[in-house]
Order: C-alpha cells, then sequence, then structure tokens
C-alpha cells in the first residue's frame, strides 16, 4: 500500500507544532533557550524525539515559526515600501497625533518597533542568548523594503542605507528590551519619541 504523504497544513500537524512551540516557551519561563534541549521540549510537549524532527529540523526553526506568528512576518510585503505606513508614521512623528492614541496604530508600526500585543512572546525578547539572532531576523525581512526607500528618501547609496536602518532596527530593540517588550503608557510615549527622532533625522538627510 502506498504511504500517503505528508501534509504539512493538516489538523494533526498543525496541533503538534503548536504543543512544540508552547512547550519551548513555557521552559523559557525558566531556563534560557541555549540551555534548553530537544529532550527537554519532548518530555514537556510529552512527544517522542522522532515526532518533533518531522516536525523541526532543530530548535532554531521553532523559534523561526514563533518570531512569525508574534512578529507577523508573513504578513509583511518585501515587494515594496506602504505608503499609507509611511504617511501615517510621518503624522505621528509630527505630532498631529497624541502619543497616547499610537496604540491604535500598532499594525502600522516598523516590525523593529512592533512586538505582539500577546504576552506569551514576551520571553523570547528577552532572552539574552537569542537577542542577536531575533535582530538578525528582523533585520533581514525587513531590509529588501527599506534599504530602498531609504536609498530614496535620504539620498544615499545601498551601503549608507543599509547601515542607518541597522542602527534604527538594533537601537529599537535595546530600547523595547529595557522597557521589557509590554505595551503600557511608557512604551507608547517612548516610541512616539523614536518616531519622531526617526522621522526628524530622515527630513534632515532630505
Amino acid at each position: 500500500m502506498k504511504k500517503e504523504p505528508f501534509r504539512k497544513t493538516d489538523r494533526r500537524t498543525l496541533y503538534t507544532k503548536m504543543v512544540i512551540k508552547d512547550a519551548l516557551l513555557e521552559l523559557m519561563k525558566e531556563y534560557s533557550f541555549d540551555k534548553i534541549t530537544v529532550t527537554a521540549i519532548c518530555k514537556t510537549a510529552e512527544i517522542t524525539r522522532t515526532t518533533f524532527y518531522l516536525h523541526f529540523n532543530d530548535l532554531t526553526a521553532v523559534v523561526d515559526e514563533l518570531l512569525v506568528e508574534a512578529l507577523e512576518l508573513e504578513g509583511e510585503t518585501v515587494e515594496k515600501p506602504n505608503d499609507d505606513m509611511l504617511q501615517t508614521l510621518r503624522l505621528l512623528a509630527n505630532g498631529k497625533i497624541d502619543p497616547e492614541k499610537l496604540k491604535n496604530y500598532d499594525a502600522l508600526l516598523p516590525v523593529c518597533q512592533r512586538v505582539a500585543d500577546l504576552p506569551k512572546y514576551r520571553v523570547l525578547f528577552l532572552d539574552e542568548s537569542l537577542s542577536g539572532y531575533i535582530i538578525k531576523t528582523i533585520f533581514q525581512s525587513e531590509k529588501k523594503k527599506m534599504i530602498p526607500l531609504l536609498m530614496q528618501n535620504c539620498h544615499l547609496n545601498s551601503h549608507e542605507a543599509e547601515s542607518l536602518f541597522m542602527f534604527v532596527v538594533y537601537g529599537s530593540f535595546i530600547v523595547n528590551k529595557r522597557l521589557g517588550w509590554e505595551k503600557n503608557k511608557e512604551w507608547y510615549k517612548m516610541h512616539d519619541i523614536l518616531l519622531r527622532f526617526v522621522f526628524g533625522g530622515i527630513d534632515a538627510l532630505r
């Protein structure tokens, strides 16, 4: 009898992957990522190692899926910048929208200034051993969209635009981390300041 091909989107697969991701997040409440093993994941998720490797190549692959969920990276287009997003952010940066109302524009915030509303992902972003990897992931996911935009608006070459974007991503990440990746009054006030700073710099280079 011919074996049915593995279907990545069937319900059992989705459920198993969810259990594995939740197990990692649960373990990260007590241990840093670099101390967690596949064996520990399997024990927490109550699955076998064979089941784990059927769905993920390694623990980094689990992190990758969690980052897509937390930062909504799959919803981001790399074809061209979102003009509506830029227009709204410029209004915010010009002070025409009160910082308190910034929370209504979460979906338009750049990835480097956006975190998931669900607190379950927070352990990922607070983990010291993952910080470098997460920053690099954010940078790589956004640079195809943002570098041409900076080149056009700031009259920079590609190398200069990439360095500027790196400054924004890494700086925003560190600020978010310092604030505990928690969306409260202080967080929105700080991001209002960051938007003003970034767009003020862009306008100065125009």
